[in-house]
């Protein structure tokens, strides 16, 4: 293994040397410890590198690193999820945002619109779904 750049590379053929595949970055935010761990379970099954957050560290641990994804419900305590969304295309301007909301209005579905989230998934929803979307949505060029 060669460092390249400060990039890993292995050899993929004789003397052609290729990128170490990235691990996707995922933070997941929300109030509810139980929706964290079901997203978390569906997101790691994914092969995802999963971060976890609610509304009252959702600050720090947006500030710590970039992501690749960010989800995060919008109703929270401390933070809400319109705050973190902000904050997170501050921190991460690359990443890709879903929203998840167990209330839903044309009012917070337009200001995710104008903060460049790429779902708007409204609860409850399967997991299956949400598996897929997650994939879609890291894979879609702009979101």
């Amino acid at each position: 293994m060669e460092r390249d750049g400060g990039r890993k590379r292995t050899e993929k053929r004789k003397g052609e040397l290729q990128p170490m595949p990235k691990h996707v970055e995922v933070v997941v935010i929300d109030d509810e410890h139980s929706v964290r761990s079901v997203l978390t379970e569906a997101l790691a099954a994914n092969g995802y590198l999963v971060y976890l957050a609610d509304g009252t560290n959702a600050k720090e641990v947006l500030t710590a690193k970039q992501y690749d994804l960010i989800i995060t419900d919008l109703r929270m305590s401390v933070m809400d999820g319109l705050q973190t969304l902000a904050l997170a295309k501050e921190k991460s301007p690359e990443a890709k945002l879903i929203v998840i909301t167990g209330y839903p209005s044309e009012e917070t579905l337009q200001l995710c619109q104008e903060l460049g989230v790429a779902r708007y998934l409204v609860k409850p929803f399967s997991i299956r779904e949400f598996r897929q979307i997650a994939r879609n949505v890291l894979r879609s060029k702009n979101s």
